[in-house]
């Protein structure tokens, strides 16, 4: 059947939870409702009374008197309708009223007549029922007014008992919280093995500790437990540390602050033990201490790795000072820099950019071999922090930020976890600058001796030629051949002899010059007496056989007429002061200017080092000027 008309409150969400709270529905007797019931049915003589409790979907009844049954449906429900009522609901004759004249009840057995209840209240407020009384008979009057009194009483005592059982309830949770929250604080002290506690009693000057706590002081934990004085905890610290732990102590007794200090503990077998104890100090309401608590952990292990740390890293800081290359450590995968040594510093020209920079890259300015700058995701700890690869090397020439460069080489390898996990990189920096320039010098040396040994063979052929030309019979030229190869060879080692201290500069000309002069009269040398140093005497050596060959080629030497005029000498005065040395060559072939410049030509253009060098080529003959300052030539007279 649908649901009669009933209060609005009904389904009233606050109501139904407050209700479920209660936790009274289908629930045993209890004592304390059935005697409410009782005294209902005495004080209003009523054959019926009922604890009633009102659901959405049925009502339930907690106590009742004369009544069969337990619950009902609530088209059979008339405390439906006492949910909203201000105070009592009274219906005279349940017949006559159209709210009830056809419930079940009033229709069949047990044939109920009158009505009267009064709502129960959950200690919130909420409405969950009524305490009501009913006969058989309708009662025109109700009830008396001694006995409405008496109704509304008792069910302000269902709402006191309610009460009474949710304050039960809520200690029985607490006391269930406690116990176990101390269980798992005892469990957490034991387990942790190394967490003691205590409470300093202040005004009784009497410290209640736990068993760890106890052991870590060199106390008796029995007595701990009943509390000791405070000196006796006190005289385990320490001797050392034992007076700056007492001001810290008792600046928080002053201050009712917190104390959080490291310090050690002495023990009655002699070990020592560092401690960590944490505790605050508890004012009264005078500003007075009353209570201090706190905790206190060992500490020693941690203090022990802390130091087998510092200990490594100064061996590695020692280490790494000591070693002729830049070291620079990283963390993975962020790439920021964590350490460098000072070589680092001084090969890239950063200060303090190694000990706490974020960014790897962004101060590195660096260029490949072509000229193409370094990008930042190029370098060796970018790839491998980046998880690329676990080694990397590369070649760069480095701008330092005050835009000198160098060559370095950057050499990195992974750090792994246990699990093979890329954590960090180390790489080695080192300044290859000198190693660049020695390979530059061996490549020259190398194209230089290819392209000797192609003039040598030339300048042989050349000089067979001319011997032949001139020759009277076959066995003079067989001897002034064999004499004038022999003569090259001389040449050769004079130019390979740039260890020695000094050359004379008439000496390396007539030397330089000696293979190409096949009748005595084609070179006119004039000069005064100078020494120069060997680098400076072997590339002398190098553009004045280089000229000759040339001219031997194409040249005032390629006929039988040609003469070269070479002469040398000191031009200007004070720091201006040059050495000049001019080529002259005259009766040879018409001059063509080369359409193109060979390794020679190129090679006596460059001339000695700091060195000013024109080449002209005149119809008549080629002419050089090469001009050198004196601190080129590690010149003297």
């Amino acid at each position: 059947m649908p649901k009669p008309p009933f209060s609005p409150l009904l389904e009233e969400p606050a109501r139904l939870d407050a209700l479920a709270a209660s936790s009274l529905v289908d629930t045993p007797p209890e004592a304390e409702f059935d005697d409410i019931a009782q005294l209902a049915s005495l004080v209003c003589d009523t054959p019926v009374a009922l604890v009633s409790l009102v659901a959405s979907d049925r009502q339930w009844f907690k106590a009742r008197v004369g009544f069969p049954l337990c619950e009902t449906a609530l088209n059979a429900s008339v405390c439906a309708y006492a949910l909203s009522a201000p105070d009592l609901l009274s219906i005279p004759d349940l017949t006559a009223d159209p709210r009830t004249q056809d419930n079940p009840l009033v229709t069949g057995e047990p044939f109920i007549r009158f009505y009267t209840g009064a709502p129960i209240h959950h200690p919130n407020g909420q409405v969950l029922g009524s305490l009501c009384v009913i006969d058989h008979e309708p009662r025109p009057g109700g009830l008396t007014a001694r006995q409405a009194d008496g109704l509304r009483r008792l069910a302000r005592q269902v709402t006191t008992v309610l009460r009474e059982r949710q304050l039960n309830m809520e200690m029985r949770a607490t006391r269930e919280a406690l116990r176990t929250s101390q269980e798992r604080l005892s469990f957490a002290f034991a387990a942790s093995g190394s967490l003691g506690w205590w409470d300093w009693d202040i005004p009784a000057n009497r410290i209640y500790a736990g068993e760890q706590f106890a052991k870590m002081y060199g106390v008796d934990p029995v007595e701990a437990a009943k509390g000791a004085p405070l000196a006796a905890f006190v005289n385990g610290i320490h001797p050392d540390d034992r007076e700056w732990v007492g001001d810290r102590i008792q600046q928080a007794l002053d201050t009712g602050g917190e104390f959080s200090e490291d310090y050690r503990l002495l023990r009655p077998d002699g070990t020592l033990i560092w401690v960590h104890a944490r505790g605050r100090c508890f004012l009264d309401a005078d500003g007075k201490p009353l209570r201090y608590p706190g905790v206190a952990i060992d500490i020693t292990a941690r203090k022990q790795v802390d130091a087998a740390r510092a200990m490594g890293e100064a061996r590695l800081k020692s280490i790494m000072e000591t070693v002729p290359v830049g070291i620079m450590f990283a963390e993975a995968p962020s790439g920021r820099i964590l350490m460098g040594n000072q070589r680092l510093a001084e090969i890239l020209g950063h200060d303090t950019l190694y000990a706490s920079s974020s960014d790897a890259y962004g101060a590195f300015v660096a260029f490949h071999e072509d000229g193409r700058q370094v990008d930042g995701h190029e370098y060796p700890l970018a790839r491998i922090t980046g998880g690329e690869c676990k080694r990397a090397a590369m070649e760069a020439l480095y701008q330092r930020p005050d835009g000198s460069r160098c060559w370095i080489m950057i050499s990195g390898e992974a750090i792994d976890d246990e699990a093979g996990a890329t954590i960090g990189a180390v790489v080695a920096v080192s300044d290859i600058t000198d190693r660049k320039a020695a390979e530059a010098s061996q490549d020259l040396l190398n194209r230089e001796l290819s392209h000797r040994l192609k003039n040598t063979l030339a300048m042989v052929q050349s000089i067979a030629t001319q011997t032949l030309r001139n020759a009277s019979s076959l066995s003079a030229a067989q001897e002034a051949l064999a004499a004038r190869l022999i003569v090259l060879g001389k040449a050769h080692d004079v130019l390979l002899l740039g260890h020695s201290e000094s050359a004379n500069v008439r000496d390396l000309v007539i030397g330089a010059l000696a293979l190409h002069e096949d009748t005595a009269t084609r070179f006119h040398v004039s000069g005064p007496t100078l020494f120069i140093g060997p680098s400076a005497a072997l590339m002398l050596g190098l553009v004045l056989h280089e000229l000759a060959t040339n001219a031997t080629k194409y040249g005032a030497l390629s006929n039988a007429t040609g003469e070269v005029d070479v002469r040398w000498g000191l031009v200007g005065e004070g720091e201006a002061t040059e050495f000049r040395i001019d080529w002259q060559e005259r009766a040879g072939p018409p001059v063509v200017p080369p359409k193109r410049k060979g390794f020679g030509s190129r090679l006596i253009e460059r001339g000695m080092g700091g060195s000013h060098v024109v080449i002209s080529y005149p119809t008549e003959g080629v002419s050089c000027a090469l001009r050198v300052p004196l601190t080129g030539l590690q010149l003297r007279g």
